[in-house]
């Protein structure tokens, strides 16, 4: 009897200790490697406005690609090394929650540790990094898109989120196409940057000794043209009350068009309508140039009210071509 009674207790004092060690499982909190808590990273655009959801309009559509580099520890005084760096791969939402999938996901150290991050989408949502880019020479389409390139970085510390401000660093063409002349009222107008392949479609670029959150331009060898993608009618940038024939907008690589170039050919079914400058055409990375293109007769096409700006705002500067 003694026996069975003190078999009973043996039982129950196993269960018992089986059920306490269940119980601070479950109460346990399961870490990241590092033994910290993982960053909480947003993307923000520098100029956000709405729009189409495409990175060149400012706003992400929910999958983009984005590649982040962290560097822990970071020390202000030292050339950061980013051979050292820890690379995780992100999705953007549509509210600009980075949401990590793959590579290294970098944890906080201590809480008064300071850590560098940068970060990198490319158009065609690639998860390699790459000093290389070009853009789309036909941005119809998706390719539109797919021709951007954005780079942010960020000194943070304290186990703060981390709002990564994202830089374009192409720079954007907009044409206005006014409804006048041989184009009034045509459906059959289009747009091209450049003419007989004078714009650069590649380069590589640095981010050492960066100024302003752009990176280093080197141009490339490729020339081309590009096939802008059709914005449709949209109001002037000189007179909101008056709409366009039809708009159109390219991603191109920092450059300069030499003078007495084609930087412009307006098409309208067969015929075509270049647009010339006495002076060199400098288009910088994160900066918008807004063309309107008047085609006052078969042999005169004028280009006013350019505006050059950030992404979205600037102000305006004028030149007369002539064909």
């Amino acid at each position: 009897m003694n026996r069975l009674s003190d078999l009973k207790r043996m039982i129950l004092l196993l269960l018992a200790g089986i059920l306490s060690a269940c119980s601070h499982d479950d109460l346990t909190e399961t870490r990241p490697e590092g033994n910290g808590e993982p960053l909480v990273l947003t993307a923000v655009m520098a100029d956000a406005t709405t729009g189409t959801r495409a990175t060149p309009d400012n706003s992400w559509e929910g999958t983009e690609t984005v590649i982040v580099e962290v560097i822990d520890n970071y020390d202000d005084t030292t050339t950061p090394d980013w051979t050292q760096a820890k690379r995780g791969i992100y999705t953007a939402g549509t509210d600009g929650k980075l949401t990590f999938t793959s590579g290294t996901q970098s944890t906080w150290l201590s809480d008064n540790e300071t850590k560098l991050v940068r970060a990198w989408h490319y158009g065609d949502n690639s998860e390699e990094r790459s000093d290389s880019w070009s853009v789309q020479t036909n941005q119809t389409g998706d390719n539109y898109a797919k021709s951007d390139l954005l780079f942010a970085q960020a000194t943070v510390s304290g186990r703060k989120e981390i709002a990564l401000k994202f830089y374009h660093q192409v720079a954007k063409v907009v044409v206005h196409v006014r409804n006048v002349g041989p184009v009034y009222g045509s459906d059959d107008v289009s747009v091209t940057i450049g003419y007989m392949y004078n714009i650069v479609m590649n380069g590589t670029v640095s981010t050492d000794n960066i100024s302003e959150n752009y990176l280093n331009w080197t141009p490339g060898s490729t020339m081309e043209t590009i096939t802008a993608y059709s914005l449709g009618p949209k109001p002037l940038a000189s007179d909101e009350n008056e709409t366009s024939l039809a708009s159109f907008a390219a991603l191109v690589i920092p450059q300069t068009v030499k003078s007495m170039f084609s930087y412009l050919d307006i098409k309208n079914g067969l015929s075509s309508y270049p647009c010339y400058s006495s002076t060199e055409i400098t288009w910088e990375a994160g900066h918008s140039y807004t063309y309107e293109v008047t085609i006052m007769k078969e042999n005169r096409v004028t280009v006013d009210n350019i505006t050059v700006s950030g992404w979205d705002n600037g102000g305006n500067h004028e030149l007369t071509t002539t064909e």
